[in-house]
């Protein structure tokens, strides 16, 4: 984590205090594309490609700005599950179709982390 106490810059939680990046997540979505230190991840075209602890940014209405963020957490066969909180999943579908969240038009965009957790 670096970027404390800048809230518009890094990833970080200290204390009672967290960077946009860490709990917006239009601002977790813009971070992972140009993180060069910290948490960093490289975005990849298909959710195929996801392993375990790998992120999904969502943006629901299509709008350009990114709704939620999710880790994947399962996978069933090639396709990666997550779970969620606002309304609890355990290894919901990758794509939220099951969610009242999603609509037509929603748009994806996979990262993977450049860790390795297993």
């Amino acid at each position: 984590m670096y970027g404390y106490p800048n809230r518009a810059r890094g990833w970080w939680m200290q204390g009672g205090t967290w960077s946009f990046s860490w709990s917006v997540a239009h601002s977790m979505r813009w971070y992972l594309a140009g993180s060069k230190k910290g948490l960093t991840a490289r975005q990849v075209s298909s959710p195929e490609e996801l392993d375990l602890g790998d992120l999904i940014c969502y943006d629901f209405q299509g709008d350009g700005r990114f709704d939620h963020t999710t880790i994947v957490t399962a996978k069933d066969g090639n396709m990666p599950l997550v779970n969620a909180h606002t309304y609890d999943a355990y290894h919901r579908t990758w794509d939220y179709k099951d969610s009242y969240a999603w609509r037509e038009n929603a748009k994806y965009v996979f990262f993977k982390v450049n860790d390795n957790f297993s």
